[in-house]
């Protein structure tokens, strides 16, 4: 029978860990941070080797809203966008005001976890975390040479002041869009398929974390506040494998053609034209034991170690979860009733979340009735962390 430990022991560390809370990975595998599309926001500007202050692609904006640059700005740890209304129409007319955008610079945010922390705006304007890419042609079938595709995950869409729907005020929003145009067409076909979950509270009420595990090119779970509430299966109506491809990060204020435009005295409130990312994290899969060099700015991690236990076929099998902000090794120790170590082991437990097994033949542990497994940094004393469970 298996035993599953519950019990989490934390570190007490010197260091300020800031909590991230990726799901568990596949066995075999670690989450590490992926330092590119991560940021914390804790200076002055946005970092120019991230992060554009506009759509990368072109986009200017939905009318009446354009992409103020001016809009964006980094400080007090948050990166905020700042809505108003234009001295000046532009566009020949068709922008009255502004919002704005923030894309990454590369365009290569492909399989992981992604994850941002936010706090909408209370107007009738997005505050938005999504990803997309440009048109590629479609390959799949021999039917036309000039039709094509692009992806678009929405991991949170929210209007803080909608008058028009509830639920972007008080909810998660997500979609995913397969962008189809056929051949000797130019208008988009959209194929889609969304979810959504209801919040604690409204989206612009207190910061609200809103994550998505893109797992393949089939599948997308999403996570609201650290908790998964739906998968997603892609809709594979043009393509067996619609999200394959790499895409760039955006969080974005816009207006809507469904949503009538904020007025001119809300976009002039500084208590509720301001949307705030506090911020952005993104993870990938790595193998439990492959190195990665990598570091990132702060401790995301919160240090833990979890155990359980099952027997299988002449093996004493240990399935091990742990988190560590660097280098660690988790030892096991086998011990009889009265304490005495039978056999001890060590795994390595590289920097990240990973999950990974070990087993030890039955006869090497007979008279064994709990184990003790151990966390220690193989760098500094920071992290000695240790549990015990029978088996």
């Amino acid at each position: 029978m298996k035993k599953v430990l519950s019990l989490i022991l934390l570190a007490t560390i010197c260091t300020v860990v800031i909590s991230a809370k990726p799901p568990k990975p596949p066995k075999g595998f670690r989450w590490v941070i992926n330092t590119q599309f991560s940021d914390e926001f804790n200076g002055s500007s946005l970092d120019d080797s991230k992060w554009l202050n506009h759509y990368n692609g072109g986009w200017q904006g939905r009318a009446p809203a354009w992409f103020n640059p001016e809009a964006v700005s980094v400080s007090d740890g948050n990166m905020k966008i700042k809505s108003g209304v234009l001295d000046k129409p532009k566009g020949n007319g068709k922008y009255t005001m502004y919002g704005g955008a923030v894309s990454s610079t590369t365009k290569d945010a492909h399989f992981g976890y992604y994850e941002c922390k936010a706090k909408a705006s209370k107007i009738a304007m997005s505050t938005t975390f999504w990803m997309s890419n440009d048109k590629v042609p479609f390959t799949e079938n021999d039917d036309c040479d000039n039709d094509s595709y692009s992806q678009e995950l929405d991991i949170q869409e929210a209007v803080g002041g909608s008058t028009t729907h509830k639920k972007f005020i008080t909810s998660m929003n997500c979609n995913t869009h397969y962008r189809y145009v056929k051949c000797g067409e130019r208008k988009e076909t959209f194929i889609s398929k969304g979810t959504g979950h209801k919040l604690r509270s409204e989206v612009s009420d207190e910061y609200h974390i809103y994550g998505a595990w893109w797992i393949d090119a089939k599948e997308v779970m999403f996570f609201a506040n650290d908790a998964v509430f739906d998968t997603v299966q892609f809709r594979t109506d043009i393509s067996k494998e619609p999200f394959d491809r790499p895409m760039q990060i955006n969080m974005v204020t816009e207006t809507y053609d469904w949503q009538p435009a904020p007025s001119a005295e809300d976009l002039e409130n500084p208590e509720i034209n301001t949307a705030y990312y506090d911020w952005i994290r993104s993870y990938k899969l790595v193998p439990i034991n492959k190195v990665v060099k990598e570091k990132y700015e702060v401790d995301v991690f919160t240090n833990s170690i979890e155990i359980s236990t099952s027997t299988k076929k002449g093996y004493q099998l240990a399935d091990l979860v742990y988190a560590a902000n660097e280098d660690c090794q988790v030892t096991l120790y086998f011990m009889d009733k009265d304490g005495e170590v039978i056999k001890e082991t060590k795994v390595l437990a590289l920097e990240g979340l990973g999950h990974q097994s070990t087993s030890i033949k039955l006869k090497k542990i007979k008279g064994a009735t709990k184990v003790k497994a151990q966390l220690t940094s193989t760098q500094s004393s920071n992290i000695d962390l240790s549990i015990e469970k029978a088996i």
